[in-house]
């Protein structure tokens, strides 16, 4: 016989013996035993039969409420039904408590949500409508205030890079979108890219014609040299700025996200009130499990203390 056959078999067996010793088991004999156990279903009782809620989308976990029943159960002791239920009341008051954090955490994490989403649709609309008016007004400087735009830029520059280098010259295409979109300043970047390309397209038949006036014209290889290094400490001014963008909106936004640590104040004061008769309820379960208890074992109780409370917020 294999050592597999020599395992199955013994698991067989001790599985039979076990069953042979629970039939031979009558339950607890003592008087204590049998008072102990004769109220174990209740530990289940109509109350813990509808406090966990079954949903397609939002199950919570019976066997969690029910370890939390069994937690209390062992710890305060309770003997008879009344106790049973007051007990059996203070874990669904436990229960309730936790669904009302989870329900707050649920608000706050819908509002966080709905920031981030409404945040990066800002940018992307704010981007997208500067792009639409570029070439009006300062509309291109506006693109220099985010990351998005900056990207935006540095693509372009990207492209007419590309263009130089190809030796064809730069398209008026190019020319002019470089212009809308860097502005028309005498001296900036945009306008002396278009002087030098003019000076490497037609200075030198210029320099043929007029001698005098434009013998010093650079040559092209000069000029689309000037004009590659003015894009490139242009592009590496624009990605510093880019970066730092992204930091401060960045900031931002987590700015946005710790002010709504709190969920707005109506779902906040629906909450509170809540929480607070829940809590009322589960003191007052416990603080009359004690009365009986101390009556039970001999002691006399003072009378429990009515105490109305409004929590109601008039203004």
């Amino acid at each position: 016989m294999s050592k597999k056959d020599k395992k199955s078999n013994t698991s067989l067996a001790k599985t039979e013996s076990n069953r042979k010793n629970a039939l031979k088991s009558t339950g607890p004999k003592t008087r204590t035993g049998k008072e102990i156990v004769k109220w174990n279903a209740l530990k289940h009782g109509l109350l813990a039969r509808e406090v966990a809620v079954n949903s397609e989308h939002g199950n919570e976990c019976l066997c969690e409420f029910d370890a939390l029943l069994d937690a209390l159960h062992a710890d305060l002791q309770p003997v008879g039904m009344i106790e049973e239920m007051l007990v059996e009341k203070m874990a669904v008051c436990y229960w309730r408590q936790r669904r009302a954090i989870r329900c707050e955490n649920g608000e706050i994490l819908k509002m966080v949500d709905n920031a981030v989403w409404e945040w990066a649709f800002k940018l992307k609309d704010d981007f997208q409508h500067t792009k639409l008016f570029i070439g009006l007004g300062s509309s291109h400087e506006k693109l220099r205030r985010s990351s998005m735009g900056l990207n935006y830029l540095i693509g372009l520059l990207k492209d007419v890079r590309t263009e130089i280098e190809s030796n064809d010259g730069l398209s008026e295409e190019s020319i002019q979108k470089l212009l809308d979109h860097l502005g028309h300043d005498k001296g900036g970047l945009a306008f002396n890219i278009g002087l030098f390309h003019h000076m490497a397209t037609r200075g030198q038949q210029m320099a043929k014609d007029d001698p005098e006036k434009y013998g010093d014209t650079p040559s092209p290889e000069t000029c689309q040299k000037i004009m590659l290094d003015l894009i490139d400490t242009e592009l590496k001014t624009m990605e510093e700025f880019s970066e730092a963008f992204r930091d401060k909106e960045k900031n931002e936004l987590e700015a946005t996200k710790l002010s709504m640590a709190l969920p707005e104040k109506i779902i906040l004061d629906k909450n509170l009130r809540y929480e607070t008769t829940i809590e009322r309820q589960f003191y007052k379960a416990l603080h009359e499990l004690i009365r009986l208890q101390s009556a039970r074992k001999g002691n006399n109780p003072p009378a429990p203390i009515a105490i109305d409370v409004d929590i109601s917020n008039d203004n």
